[in-house]
């Protein structure tokens, strides 16, 4: 081995104890610590999963903290879910100037006179189907372009000024959707567009991040029946650079409105 190599090394190291040894003093303490520190508690603390909540905790927990983020949440009875989602998405329409809307193509979602409602304000509705199939024209670009190319589903979505989606779950304590991405649940539903519009039942609450890992395992005990991904949303999309210049709706919508299903 070369001299040379053998000074590279030394200083590698050398640099890496100086530094060790810094953020110990800037700790209190003399030297780096010899053995790691003791892990009493691994994981959730017993405090934190002992905590319970009633479901219209969660949901003024999860009001709060999604409004905080400057999203807006409204709440319903399951019961007029035909009147009041068809009505909040013409809403947002409305007040966004948006003419253009996909949807997942989720069978609570389906089960509502949300299209027709739309379709009579002058809103083209495109579906996420699981086959890839799009009900409305993707057209926009030139035969050769290399958008021409993508799929007319991805194509007619992408044109696509709001997203409306069935969420799976929703966690309280940090105001963050849950969704599965898988068939007709496509993510680009809820990524491509400037507005996103979600569904929560109520009953789909959970308190914290941990519950709704499990509610997945449990609702999709078979590798086969998993999700191909998991979204977390909390709140509008939100980008910052390297010098913390925040921007909103970069990579996700800008916009996000909720409503809370209640039984």
């Amino acid at each position: 081995m070369s001299a040379t190599h053998n000074q590279a090394t030394r200083g590698t190291i050398e640099g890496r104890d100086e530094f060790m040894l810094r953020i110990a003093k800037r700790l209190g303490r003399q030297a780096p610590l010899a053995v790691p520190p003791a892990r009493p508690v691994i994981g959730v603390p017993e405090e934190y999963a002992a905590v319970r909540t009633t479901v219209q905790e969660r949901i003024d927990q999860f009001g709060a903290n999604w409004s905080a983020l400057t999203g807006t949440v409204w709440t319903a009875r399951a019961a007029d879910a035909a009147d009041a989602v068809p009505a909040f998405a013409r809403r947002i329409c409305a007040e966004r100037g948006i003419d253009r809307v996909t949807r997942w193509d989720h069978p609570d979602l389906a089960a509502l006179p949300l299209d027709a409602a739309l379709a009579a304000d002058g809103v083209a509705v495109v579906p996420w189907r699981g086959d890839g199939a799009a009900d409305a024209p993707a057209s926009g670009a030139g035969a050769d372009s290399a958008w021409s190319r993508r799929s007319p589903l991805l194509r007619a979505a992408e044109r696509s000024r709001l997203g409306i989606v069935w969420a799976d779950y929703a966690i309280a304590n940090t105001g963050t959707l849950v969704l599965l991405a898988r068939g007709g649940h496509g993510r680009s539903v809820s990524l491509l567009p400037d507005t996103l519009f979600a569904v929560i039942r109520a009953d789909r609450l959970v308190t914290r991040m941990g519950e709704a890992f499990e509610a997945i395992r449990a609702d999709h005990p078979e590798a086969a029946s998993l999700p191909s991904s998991i979204n977390l949303i909390t709140g509008p999309s939100r980008s910052a650079d390297i010098e913390n210049d925040l921007t909103i709706g970069i990579h996700g919508p800008g916009k996000v409105y909720a409503l809370i299903l209640e039984s």
